[in-house]
């Protein structure tokens, strides 16, 4: 039991390296971890879990049981304080007078002598490159500019060189060019806009099972099944289609390296809302087989939550019902039960 603990560690470890937002690794984590004696680490973990998702109960339960177990074994430093905090504390240390410094003391004046950072003017880039986007109206510019500069010679003896605005001139010379073509581009993106909100909006109403009318074909691997399982997620229909799809003999050879317990429960919830209904509980009773033969299946089975283990429990009730019964399947139904 110990060593499965571990493992089930190590691989939300590695699931956590692959992706930091992924928040139920790190509630089986810390779930591993409480079971290992690691409280601490375990409280960091749960910890995490409330900073991705708000609220998640699970992760308030459990951080209340750790702290509580923590204070009961007088670590309260590590209950009330986080880990910043306790990096911050200032302890007090025994420093006998022979180790201080002799030298005396000597008191420094610290004085502010002004502002320290000085305004450069720039040259506007997009002012020399001008010329070259335009060239046929400069010398109108050109004219415009030393006409205005000399009506208001006398005013610019009295300003600072920045604040003569020469480059202004050009800027405005040059947008009047354009502003005639302006409300025919506008008036072109408004109507594609438009265009493209409608065909959004039309879209969002349709329904899902117009939205996604192929299925995938059957996956070569667990990571291709997982990327199938997201896209198909808002459908349980086509989920259902799509794991009809794929023999259940296939399953060794699909998840050779290992059964990912979120796959796991998804294939669970299918075999309850639409194999006990459609399909003969000799089909169920062979996936369910399959799944108990997998790698990890025993750690898929500690991560179910209590709501899984009741649907797990429907499907084997159905199972028995249908007169599948014997030592086999009680076997199986214990495997479930963890």
């Amino acid at each position: 039991m110990f060593n499965r603990y571990e493992e089930a560690e190590n691989d939300c470890t590695q699931a956590i390296l692959l992706d930091g937002s992924y928040s139920k690794a790190f509630a089986r984590r810390g779930t591993a971890r409480t079971f290992l004696g690691k409280l601490n680490e375990a409280k960091q973990d749960f910890e995490t879990v409330l900073l991705l998702e708000p609220g998640n109960k699970q992760a308030v339960t459990e951080l209340s049981k750790i702290k509580k177990e923590l204070i009961e074994k007088g670590h309260w430093d590590d209950v009330f304080l986080d880990s910043t905090q306790r990096q911050n504390v200032v302890k007090p240390i025994d420093n006998p007078p022979r180790l201080g410094s002799t030298k005396p003391l000597k008191k420094v004046i610290i004085e502010e002598t002004g502002h320290l950072v000085q305004t450069v003017d720039v040259p506007d880039s997009t002012t020399a490159a001008a010329p070259e986007r335009n060239p046929v109206n400069l010398a109108n510019v050109t004219a415009t500019t030393s006409t205005a500069s000399k009506k208001s010679s006398s005013q610019d003896d009295l300003l600072p060189t920045s604040d003569i605005p020469k480059a202004k001139v050009l800027k405005t010379e040059e947008i009047s060019d354009t502003s005639a073509q302006q409300p025919q581009v506008n008036l072109k993106q408004d109507v594609c806009q438009s265009f493209s909100e409608k065909i959004s909006i039309e879209v969002d109403k349709m329904p899902a099972q117009f939205i996604t009318t192929v299925l995938p074909p059957v996956p070569a691997n667990s990571f291709q099944l997982e990327s199938d399982f997201r896209q198909l997620k808002s459908s349980p229909d086509m989920l259902y289609q799509y794991l009809k799809k794929i023999e259940p003999s296939l399953y060794p050879k699909l998840f050779q390296k290992n059964l990912d317990p979120d796959v796991f429960n998804q294939i669970i919830k299918i075999l309850h809302d639409f194999y006990i209904e459609k399909e003969k509980p000799s089909l169920v009773l062979e996936i369910l087989q399959r799944l108990s033969e997998l790698k990890r299946f025993d750690m898929a089975v500690m991560f179910m939550s209590e709501p899984e283990k009741r649907i797990v429990r429907v499907l084997f009730n159905h199972i028995e019902k249908s007169g599948l019964k014997g030592n086999s399947v009680e076997e199986l139904k214990k495997r479930y039960d963890g």
